[in-house]
C-alpha cells in the first residue's frame, strides 16, 4: 500500500494532475469518473480500497451556473466512512476548476473568482501568442509549464491539494 489514489472528474483534468506530479515526482494513480456523481467516485474509492496510503477526489464547484455544494457535501460525508477502513480519503472542492489552478500557475491574480476560467484560459494562452485546444495533451504541456509555488500562493484550493499530495 504506497502512494496516492486522485480522482478527476475528466481525461483534461487527468493530464493536468499527471504533469504536477511528475514534477513533484509523486507517486500516484489518476482515475477520472466518467461522469457527474458523487456514487461515482465512491465506488471507485471502494475498488482500490487497501492499495493506497491516500486518496483524493477533486470536484469542481462550478458547472453552468449550477450549485455543486450539496453533492461535494454527500460525496465527503461518504468518504468519512472510508476513513473508519484505513484509508486517508478526501475530497477537495476545487474552486471553479482546474483552470484556476493553471491561470493561478500563469500568475493570474484571482483565479478562483473567475467565472469562466475555461474561457480566461484560452485568452491568457492567446496573449502568449500559443494556440489553446483543450485537450490532454496542452493541459499535461500547462502542467509543467506553471509556476507551482507562484499557484500554490494565488488558489488556496491548489496549495491545499498540493499539501495532502506531499503529506
Amino acid at each position: 500500500m504506497s502512494g496516492t489514489l486522485i480522482v478527476v472528474e475528466g481525461p483534461t483534468d487527468q493530464a493536468f494532475i499527471r504533469g504536477v506530479a511528475e514534477r513533484l515526482n509523486t507517486a500516484c494513480k489518476i482515475v477520472f469518473m466518467r461522469g457527474n456523481k458523487p456514487e461515482k467516485a465512491y465506488r471507485i474509492l471502494t475498488i482500490y480500497m487497501g492499495k493506497f496510503e491516500k486518496a483524493i477526489v477533486l470536484k469542481d464547484v462550478h458547472r453552468s451556473g449550477i450549485d455543486r455544494t450539496p453533492i461535494i457535501e454527500r460525496l465527503a460525508s461518504r468518504i468519512k466512512q472510508l476513513g473508519k477502513q484505513n484509508m486517508r480519503a478526501r475530497v477537495l472542492p476545487v474552486k471553479r476548476s482546474i483552470e484556476a489552478w493553471i491561470l493561478a500557475g500563469l500568475s493570474l491574480t484571482s483565479p478562483e473568482e473567475i467565472l469562466d476560467p475555461e474561457e480566461e484560459l484560452k485568452k491568457a494562452m492567446q496573449r502568449r501568442g500559443k494556440y489553446y485546444v483543450k485537450s490532454p495533451e496542452v493541459y499535461k504541456r500547462l502542467a509543467k509549464e506553471i509556476d507551482i509555488e507562484k499557484a500554490m500562493s494565488l488558489s488556496k484550493t491548489f496549495k491545499d491539494f498540493i499539501d495532502f499530495l506531499s503529506h
